[in-house]
């Protein structure tokens, strides 16, 4: 069955587009606004986009009276935030901290979360968080520009934090120990660690890549 996009509403799309775009990491945003309240909310439409700089991308979707949300509202203002990603074991705590909250409460402080300071910006860190990523501000941009239905934001990372049972004595991550949720469609969510998880490496030129296609 062929969708023509242009036919369909937005509301119609979203669950076609976010449940085969699949897994989503989910990138849980603690921010300050101008006068130092905090601010928690998780967004899978997130991923690594670059290296060099290292960068991070969030799409942070408008509410639905096209207003910007408290994330993005307190990331212009202060150009700082922390991304962390999520373990199985903070799967209630996000899940409510993406309840609508009145703008400016602090889902931090009305979960009681523990957190501690950040090294390089200003947002609180969560301090459950195995690894996190402070990071400023590179653009925000509403999408698309003629009546916005979210706000991209590019943020650069400053450093990141990683607990130490993940790194090995050369301080390589240990990929087997790493477990993260993340987002499939609809309510459906699930974690990285599985039992028939693989390793794969890239074939070493054009060659081996015909050669192994042809077995």
């Amino acid at each position: 069955m062929i969708f023509d996009c242009s036919t369909l509403s937005a509301s119609t799309l979203y669950p076609l587009l976010a449940g085969t775009v699949v897994p989503r990491p989910i990138a849980w945003v603690s921010t300050v606004d101008a006068t130092g309240r905090s601010n928690l909310a998780p967004f899978s439409f997130f991923q690594l986009v670059s290296d060099a700089p290292p960068t991070l991308m969030i799409s942070v979707n408008r509410k639905a009276d096209g207003q910007a949300k408290d994330t993005s509202v307190n990331v212009q203002a202060t150009q700082q935030l922390i991304v962390h990603l999520v373990s199985p074991s903070q799967l209630a705590l996000m899940n409510a901290s993406a309840a609508n909250f009145a703008t400016g409460a602090s889902e931090i402080d009305a979960l009681q979360i523990p957190t501690v300071a950040a090294t390089m910006v200003k947002p609180p860190r969560l301090a459950d968080s195995v690894v996190s990523f402070e990071c400023e501000l590179v653009s925000l941009t509403p999408y698309p520009a003629d009546q916005p239905s979210c706000d991209i934001i590019l943020a650069k990372v400053l450093c990141l934090h990683i607990d130490d049972a993940l790194l090995g004595p050369d301080h390589r991550l240990k990929h087997d120990q790493i477990d993260w949720l993340y987002r499939l469609g609809g309510q459906w969510y699930g974690h990285s660690q599985q039992q028939d998880n693989f390793q794969l490496a890239r074939p070493a030129s054009a060659e081996a890549a015909l050669a192994a296609a042809a077995n």
